[in-house]
């Protein structure tokens, strides 16, 4: 389909040349750092992969009803089905996580549900089609759950390196991508969208892999913490911009929703770096492959954390 600004997106094409390059940036990361091959059985690796292939596919195509600003206050609500996959497995969470996501999440239903949160060319993204597009949010969120809860179990038994494991979920993403451009005999869409889009399909491809290397450098040399509030920052910068730059309206209630999710999350990360002690940066697999959700995972690991610590 087309975009507002008129230029042609395809789900399944950008997940399969995003991935590729994704899956060449972590060969070449886990060869400079020697990494061991994982001891996670090839089945294993290839169910986290189609878990988050289904989370990415879900996430672009609600691009299809929702504006952009939309869909990155959704996704602040990954931690709400890990939470509730966490409980079911018996894990207990304090009061305050429960209350610091409740905000996030009014606020997030305040932007949605206030005034009109689309301008003239996107007039159609509202309504019922906006319902649509959070049922593929919510979607999205369901296999975020599902892939986190996968991993931690995989992880507690067999060892892998943060670039090996970027490299196997993305190579599965991409060879699902390929597969599923061949059996919906949608290829022709994936040549389309080259020739017409091909330098923005390169530049979201190869900043996404250098983001992932950066993750990594970050959290090697400052630690996840520090990591997570670039984040944090970034998703921040992000939903300004797009409002400014593509003159999305913004009234009162919405701005005071927005408001809400942000100060829920920067008062999470604040809370959490207080308490943590000082201890030598390490970097975690999950850190490098769930670049787009680092941010999030403290509101449910920052009481873990501390106990450890302790």
């Amino acid at each position: 389909y087309a975009t507002s600004g008129g230029r042609k997106l395809h789900e399944l094409s950008l997940i399969f040349v995003t991935s590729s390059l994704y899956t060449t940036t972590a060969y070449v990361g886990k060869t400079i750092r020697g990494e061991r091959p994982t001891t996670v059985p090839t089945y294993k690796l290839f169910v986290v992969a189609m878990l988050s292939m289904g989370s990415t596919f879900f996430s672009v195509r609600s691009l299809r009803y929702v504006i952009f600003p939309v869909q990155v206050l959704a996704k602040s609500c990954k931690p709400i089905p890990v939470m509730i996959m966490g409980a079911f497995l018996g894990k207990k969470y304090p009061l305050k996580k429960y209350l610091n996501v409740c905000i996030i999440v009014v606020g997030i239903a305040l932007f949605m549900l206030g005034g009109n949160a689309v301008k003239a060319d996107d007039a159609e993204k509202g309504g019922t089609t906006m319902l649509l597009g959070c049922v593929m949010l919510f979607l999205s969120l369901s296999f975020d759950g599902a892939t986190g809860a996968y991993e931690d179990k995989i992880m507690q038994r067999d060892h892998v390196g943060p670039f090996e494991l970027m490299f196997n979920i993305q190579l599965g993403k991409a060879i699902l991508a390929f597969l599923s451009l061949v059996i919906f005999n949608e290829v022709n869409y994936f040549l389309q969208m080259v020739q017409e889009t091909g330098p923005v399909l390169l530049a979201l491809g190869v900043t996404g892999a250098m983001g992932q290397v950066f993750i990594f450098v970050t959290i090697a040399k400052f630690g996840a913490l520090m990591c997570s509030l670039i984040g944090l920052g970034r998703k921040i910068v992000t939903l300004i911009v797009s409002i400014i730059i593509y003159q999305h309206p913004v009234d009162t209630q919405q701005g005071l929703g927005l408001s809400m999710a942000v100060g829920a999350m920067v008062y999470n990360f604040a809370d959490r770096g207080g308490k943590r002690k000082a201890k030598p940066p390490t970097v975690a697999a999950r850190d490098v492959e769930e670049a787009d959700g680092v941010e999030l995972k403290g509101l449910l690991s920052a009481e873990g954390t501390s106990a450890e610590d302790e």
